[in-house]
């Protein structure tokens, strides 16, 4: 988290470099230190949950407060950044249509007045970092696996029954496809709020709804799991919730709704956190089950490994994702600089918010459906099985101290 905290402040720091590729070279140099700390940071999160306890169901807790309170620090990051800019009085965001806001003449803010809110913003969750840093160091008692340490890890035996390992594979693609989706609504979605619907300044309130709802109803989600079982939740957040959702969004129109418009996208807003805030936990969970099966079949854990493969196919996907999307909307003559938008980038903004999604979550439902190995009946037999194996390997390691003992105490007589 130190060198993490040092990457996140200096991205925004903007040095004195004249040339716009040196300032660009600045910026990805800090960006991709960052996103590499913190995806370790994040795999060693995730990975801790399976050493944490070896009862399922004490892991869905975990992963429901694990998954609870990311959302929330989401939410309050963005009142702490909404906050920081309102003290300041200053701009939060691009605003072309602000006359002389970012030239410091006319009205609206300097960009020196902005620059030193970012910097308070960046500061001030710096430090954030680092005690979440020392928490985890100080406040979580970490178990050694001593027999794990003694063997390297992603032999090419492993590598092999990575590969052979269908709910490995198969939750690759669904845990890709989800993330992308919700990763593609979460980053163009202000984008069409501002140009697609001309609600600018209700645009920082219909994603706090969507982001508060979504915290909320996370633990409600958790009880949903318990009771029809983890594929079913995760199939009904996707049917009822999310998909009706970006398809609502995908038909609306001012034309369509006139002043019902801004009622109809909050409650709107609020269907769709409701079903994000499944899929986020379901799929925390679902991986778990994914671990503890390959555990069973071939004695091995290798749960940092999991959520390493996991989280890199999904970035490299969220990479390619945004740069073809970038790439459409300037095809469709996108300028930031722009105050008002041609109607393609209206529609382009529109069919990448809600269209991607759309089709990402259906797919993903038809693997979760159809090619999904893993049951409740399954998941229970292998909750039994390791718990029968632990139980084996606990009462021989006893038998063996005792012999030890045993001869020791013949060795001294």
């Amino acid at each position: 988290m130190l060198p993490g905290a040092a990457c996140y402040f200096f991205m925004w720091f903007s040095p004195d470099i004249v040339s716009p590729t040196g300032k660009l070279m600045w910026y990805l140099l800090f960006y991709g230190g960052y996103q590499v700390i913190m995806a370790g940071f994040l795999n060693a999160r995730s990975a801790l949950v399976m050493y944490a306890t070896q009862e399922p169901r004490e892991r869905d807790i975990l992963n429901t407060y694990s998954s609870a309170f990311g959302i929330a620090a989401s939410l309050l990051g963005l009142l702490l950044q909404q906050g920081t800019f309102t003290l300041f009085h200053a701009d939060l965001g691009y605003n072309p249509c602000g006359n002389g806001t970012h030239n410091g003449t006319g009205h609206g803010s300097t960009r020196d007045t902005e620059k030193t809110a970012f910097m308070v913003v960046a500061a001030v969750r710096t430090g954030i970092f680092v005690l979440c840093g020392l928490a985890a160091v100080f406040g979580v008692p970490e178990k050694k696996d001593i027999k794990r340490e003694q063997r390297s890890l992603f032999v090419v035996g492993d590598i092999k029954d990575l590969v052979r390992h269908r709910p490995f594979l198969t939750m690759a693609v669904i845990s890709t496809l989800l993330t992308l989706g919700i990763n593609t609504k979460g980053t163009y979605c202000a984008l069409m709020l501002q140009y697609t619907f001309n609600l600018s300044d209700q645009m920082i309130y219909i994603m706090i709804v969507y982001v508060v709802t979504e915290a909320a109803v996370t633990f409600l989600w958790n009880v949903v799991i318990r009771r029809i079982g983890r594929t079913k939740a995760a199939c009904l957040g996707i049917l009822v919730f999310l998909l009706p959702h970006n398809a609502a969004i995908l038909i609306a129109t001012r034309d369509l709704l006139g002043t019902a418009l801004l009622p109809f996208l909050y409650v709107v807003s609020i269907w769709g956190g409701i079903g994000e805030g499944c899929i986020v936990l379901a799929l925390s969970i679902l991986q778990t089950d994914v671990i503890d099966d390959f555990e069973l079949k071939t004695g091995n854990k290798m749960a940092s490994i999991f959520y390493s493969l996991w989280g890199s196919l999904s970035g490299i996907v969220n990479a390619i994702s945004a740069a073809i999307f970038n790439w459409i909307l300037q095809v469709a003559n996108y300028n930031a600089d722009d105050c008002v938008q041609p109607g393609s980038v209206k529609q382009v903004l529109r069919y990448i918010s809600t269209g991607t999604p759309l089709a990402a979550y259906t797919i993903a439902l038809m693997f979760l459906i159809w090619l999904y190995p893993i049951t409740e009946e399954s998941r229970m037999r292998t909750k039994m099985a390791l718990a029968a194996r632990r139980t084996a390997a606990v009462d021989e390691r006893r038998a063996l101290l005792n012999n030890t003992d045993a001869v020791s105490v013949q060795e001294r007589i």
